[in-house]
């Protein structure tokens, strides 16, 4: 990884889906080094890089043991009006098949909660907090320092390195979509982790005036979205 020095390190533990993960501990952490190996992977791949984010994934869903992303009181009125398939309660590909139109569902609405760009950089689904908390997972001005990431550190790379990359992020955009929002957080945190490393890498290149001042703003702009939540009274 570039050196992204101290203040880079500052400002990436003020990333507000860190500070308000409201995950257990080690799961934040599986979801905090997905999301490196998948950087790792975008930037320098290899087999054993790909191999240990495999094993990371599978702990990952051994630990949750998912349950597939469905609304169950509206499966339930759908399920009651077609006949089910004959090893519905045994096969979860039975299920996949008979739900496909559900599963569709899930997606989006997954995908809305956790990965839409308004989610990301303007109004994350905090349903810990509440489901309308005006902050979003990352800053707003981290799409900016994710383009100057693509602007002055990734000019120049070759897309010949991506073999390993894209299976490792569709396999987290699938999982995603695929589990409940509560257990899909593991597997969408680790893709913001990845764009936090990204725009904490643009933020690198900017001038140390900048990068104080832009770290003073997240502070501030962090006490703020506190002060006027109910649960954070200042």
């Amino acid at each position: 990884m570039p050196k992204i020095g101290l203040l880079g390190i500052l400002y990436l533990f003020l990333v507000p889906f860190i500070v308000f993960s409201g995950q257990p501990p080690f799961l934040l952490f599986l979801s905090l080094l997905l999301g490196y190996l998948l950087y790792c992977l975008f930037q320098k791949p290899s087999l054993s890089q790909f191999l240990i984010f495999l094993a990371i994934v599978v702990l990952a869903l051994i630990i949750l043991r998912p349950h597939l992303g469905l609304d169950m009181g509206l499966l339930n009125a759908i399920n009651s009006q077609r006949g089910e398939h004959p090893d519905f309660q045994n096969s979860i590909i039975s299920r996949l098949v008979h739900n496909k139109s559900e599963l569709a569902h899930s997606f989006i609405s997954n995908f809305n909660k956790l990965l839409s760009p308004v989610a990301i950089f303007a109004s994350g689904f905090w349903h810990w907090l509440d489901p309308y908390y005006p902050l979003g997972y990352l800053f707003p001005w981290d799409i900016y320092f994710i383009y100057r990431y693509f602007r002055n550190t990734h000019q120049g790379k070759t897309n010949s390195n991506l073999a390993f990359f894209v299976p490792a992020l569709s396999i987290l955009l699938l999982v995603t979509g695929l589990i409940y929002v509560d257990q899909a957080i593991v597997f969408s945190f680790a893709i913001l982790f990845f764009l936090a490393l990204l725009s904490v890498i643009g933020y690198s290149t900017t001038s140390k005036k900048n990068q104080l001042g832009f770290l003073v703003a997240n502070i501030v702009y962090l006490l703020y979205q506190l002060n006027i939540t109910a649960y954070f009274k200042l």
